[in-house]
């Protein structure tokens, strides 16, 4: 299935601006809550430390880049400061690192599924994609935000070209 294909049938269920909104943020919470226990696996290499957190942010950029080029990009930015945050718990004690994350993915699944109920009223579960839309649902928001500057008109032109018409452009 192509990214046109995707960004079709993701449109629909994402109408409303405080709902991409809280996407978007989430999808970055989401992110952080991996990233935190993550931050802990660590290894030298050479006369630097790289832990499982700088993998798991190099795939998502990598991933979110082979999506759409240029929102791949955009979204991939702040994920540095993610990490960069995410990192700085290293100190703490593992409970407390488990705490973090888990109260963080907590509230990242009640926003988002808060949004999905309250402001678009309808739901999708994971049949967009699963867990991997997790990471990198920032990419959805970003193009559709770049189509709204008239932007990637092309990808714009084969979303629209398929299937039910997806959700107005404004963002």
């Amino acid at each position: 299935m192509s990214f046109a294909d995707k960004l079709r049938a993701w449109m629909p269920l994402h109408e409303n601006r405080a709902s991409r909104a809280v996407h978007f943020v989430g999808a970055y919470m989401f992110i952080f809550a991996l990233l935190v226990p993550l931050g802990l696996l660590r290894i030298p290499v050479g006369d630097m430390t790289l832990s499982a957190a700088h993998v798991l942010v190099l795939a998502v950029a990598l991933y979110a880049l082979s999506l759409e080029w240029t929102a791949g990009l955009l979204m991939s930015l702040p994920l540095i400061p993610t990490l960069n945050a995410a990192l700085s718990l290293g100190h703490l004690p593992g409970p407390t690192v488990a705490i973090i994350a888990v109260g963080v993915m907590v509230a990242r699944f009640a926003l988002v599924v808060g949004a999905h109920v309250v402001l678009e009223k309808k739901t999708h579960g994971l049949s967009l994609g699963g867990p991997l839309l997790f990471f990198i649902e920032p990419v959805y928001l970003l193009t559709v935000l770049l189509f709204g500057m008239g932007l990637k008109r092309e990808l714009h032109a084969r979303v629209m070209a398929g299937g039910p018409p997806p959700a107005p452009l404004a963002t």
